[in-house]
């Protein structure tokens, strides 16, 4: 029963349809059906809460690791209001911020986890928290009413825990942030960007080899004898650790077997989950959700990665993507893969997480289209880095810079299919080669000459004047790596193709008559290095003159045949004078003068001027240590003339000492079968053998 107090009141209880009060009235026809009457509770501003209100993930056993983030985590939540965990799609952030708030001793209340990947998301959460702080109000206010109600109790208290989980936008949370000061907020997001006025920043990374494995091993215990090495492949990621692992337990797969899937059908794998599993979960389609997000507008940012994806993961110079585009326009695009953690930047370099390049490089189905474009990136980042290299592989000032690109041209050559191979590859393998042998790195050489050389014939064929170059680098490469014999019977049968197509009066086929007679030289034939030298500074000398750069290395490798040979005495002057050529022509550092005096202390060792062939040895010795190392290739055939000269000086002691270091470091950086390290080891043991007072070094 509804009761009306005071004069003239009127209460209504349910349904009415029209009441009259008062003198003199006019009646108004009014109903009213089924009135919903609020609770005081409505009216009232919530209190302390009753009871302890807790919303989390449900806990999972495969939480490993991460030691050290959640010591920064539990440093950054007690020095800051709003913390922001920030990370790679799959890192564990959700996984960190949940295992670490229900370790956390504190008596925060509530503490609440609310899905933030949408303004929409952050709405449904926070009606849910009002949902629980009044319960009573549940079916009687709007969902927005509940929302506004928590926002007000977040306001007007403090103590309180509120976990924003992946927010995509910090924009989208910032009006949250503002209302409510006095609690905690602790926010995942793949933005590594645009919270540093508002948060505290943890950046996560990817576990390490030892956790990867260990996480893999607690899904699928039968395949933990692989697991170090497929979670390296997967890059330490955990969600493609977890993907992975699932598929093997339910499969009965073991990670190598997954591994030789992994790199035979990647676009599947990145895909696969396992029976039961969530198929939104996998690597494919957790980024999918970015990379479409970066495709949005401009596409400069979507252009670039597909392009970053050809190379190494690891300290890509941002230079090579300038070479292709405005600088602003990288800067701005890099700008916003790293906002979306598909990048890191640390100074004038890049990283990637292969995980991410593998997944760009990949036709997640099967639209041409993005087949397409896979490839004209691809193609892109071939011209890139080609554009990038330095003119000149034996200046030394451009050493820094071929050795940063160096694992980028090994990544794209391993990255490219070879029906998907181009022409600009081919010369990018032939230069890097080039390189490579002039590092005395014969070895790392040959199987990217031997890219380029099939890529030329195949594209070019057999005869173009450019597979006749490379062919030729690639022999040399064979002898230089201590495999002679393949070496000359490659460059005889370029040899006549050359004097057939180039013509037998042409420098390039004088420039191949000397390439031929130096790998006559690798196989100690140094009458028929001499004659074919000879000949080729005689061509060379006709054809382009005396100062051309072809005639002046000519020049220095038949010097080098004659001291070898024991004509030494007789190039005195002619070295001399070619060692002043070196200097003035290239400079004191550069590696054809240091050739040069190297061979000039030849010729004086031979002409019995000993003084001054180890004077100059020794100071050849600390120019390539200084430039080089003292363990290189290069300083070690430094270091053992010095040896040659000190034994012929009569100071066997010096002698065994350089021979004994040069040796050691041949083995450690060309191995004991190559012909350079046999024959240091050979002069090390005659040496010591003369020396009756001392005792022979061990050699086994």
């Amino acid at each position: 029963m509804v009761e009306a107090s005071g004069e003239r009141a009127v209460a209504f209880g349910g349904s009415a349809r029209n009441a009259a009060t008062g003198d003199h009235v006019t009646q108004i026809d009014t109903q009213i059906d089924h009135a919903t009457v609020l609770p005081a509770e409505a009216f009232r501003p919530m209190g302390e809460l009753d009871k302890r209100l807790v919303k989390l993930p449900v806990p999972t056993r495969l939480f490993v690791g991460r030691e050290l983030e959640l010591g920064l985590l539990d440093q950054a939540v007690g020095a800051s209001e709003v913390v922001a965990v920030h990370g790679l799609g799959g890192i564990g952030k959700s996984t960190l911020v949940a295992h670490w708030v229900r370790a956390a001793t504190t008596d925060a209340n509530p503490v609440w986890w609310i899905a933030a990947d949408s303004p929409t998301a952050i709405d449904a959460g926070l009606t849910g928290l009002g949902m629980a702080m009044q319960p009573e109000l549940v079916d009687v206010l709007p969902p927005q009413a509940l929302r506004e109600r928590a926002v007000q109790w977040l306001a007007t208290h403090e103590g309180w825990l509120i976990v924003l989980d992946n927010v995509s936008d910090p924009a989208h949370v910032e009006p949250l942030l503002e209302r409510a000061p006095g609690g905690r907020f602790v926010i995942t997001s793949r933005r590594a960007t645009g919270w540093h006025e508002a948060a505290t920043c943890v950046d996560l990374d990817v576990l390490d080899t030892a956790h990867a494995a260990e996480l893999f091993g607690r899904i699928c215990p039968a395949g933990r004898a692989g697991a170090p090495e497929l979670a390296g492949e997967l890059g330490n990621l955990p969600l493609a650790v977890e993907q992975a692992a699932a598929f093997c337990r339910e499969t009965g797969t073991s990670a190598e077997r997954y591994l030789e899937m992994l790199a035979a059908y990647p676009a599947d794998m990145f895909a696969a989950s396992a029976e039961g599993g969530d198929p939104e979960r996998t690597v494919a389609r957790v980024w999918r959700v970015t990379l479409d997000r970066l495709d949005e507008g401009d596409l400069t940012a979507g252009v670039l990665l597909s392009v970053l994806a050809w190379y190494a993961p690891d300290a890509i110079p941002r230079s090579v993507l300038e070479a292709g585009a405005r600088p602003l326009a990288v800067a701005q695009g890099l700008g916003r893969l790293a906002a979306h953690s598909m990048i890191a930047m640390q100074g004038d370099t890049i990283s990637v997480h292969r995980l991410v390049q593998a997944v760009v490089r990949t036709p997640g189905g099967e639209e041409p289209a993005e087949a397409e474009f896979i490839a004209l990136a691809r193609n892109h980042a071939i011209r890139l880095l080609l554009t990038a290299l330095p003119e000149d592989y034996e200046d030394i000032g451009c050493w820094p810079t071929w050795r940063s690109l160096l694992p980028h041209v090994q990544a794209l050559a391993d990255h490219v299919a070879p029906d998907e191979e181009v022409e600009e590859l081919g010369r990018l393998a032939n230069e890097t080669g080039m390189f490579l042998c002039g590092q005395k790195a014969a070895r790392e050489a040959v199987p990217l000459l031997e890219r380029a050389h099939n890529i030329c014939v195949r594209l070019l064929g057999s005869e173009n004047p450019n597979a006749l170059t490379v062919a030729s680098n690639l022999a040399q490469a064979y002898a230089e790596a201590g495999d002679p014999g393949p070496a000359i019977t490659l460059l005889q049968r370029v040899c006549e193709d050359g004097w057939r197509v180039l013509g037998a009066g042409s420098p390039e086929f004088a420039v191949l008559l000397g390439n031929l007679g130096s790998v006559h030289y690798a196989a100690d034939d140094l009458d028929m290095a001499i004659e074919l030298h000879a000949r080729s500074v005689e061509m060379l000398r006709n054809t382009v003159g005396r100062d051309d750069p072809r005639t002046f290395r000519a020049r220095g490798n038949l010097l080098n045949d004659l001291i070898s040979a024991g004509q030494g005495e007789q190039a005195v002057t002619v070295m001399e004078e070619y060692v002043e050529d070196a200097v003035r022509r290239h400079g004191e550092d550069h590696p054809v003068t240091l050739n040069a005096r190297n061979n000039l202390a030849g010729a004086y060792r031979e002409s019995g001027d000993l003084d001054q062939a180890i004077a100059l040895l020794r100071r050849n010795v600390a120019d390539r240590e200084r430039l080089l190392s003292r363990s290189h290739p290069q300083t070690l055939l430094s270091l053992n003339n010095l040896g040659g000269a000190y034994h012929r000086a009569g100071r066997t002691s010096e002698a065994i000492s350089a021979y004994q270091e040069a040796w050691e470091g041949y083995v450690r950086s060309l191995g004991e079968d190559h012909p350079s390290t046999r024959k240091v080891r050979d002069n090390l043991v005659d040496t010591t053998h003369e020396a009756a007072h001392l005792e022979a070094p061990r050699l086994e």
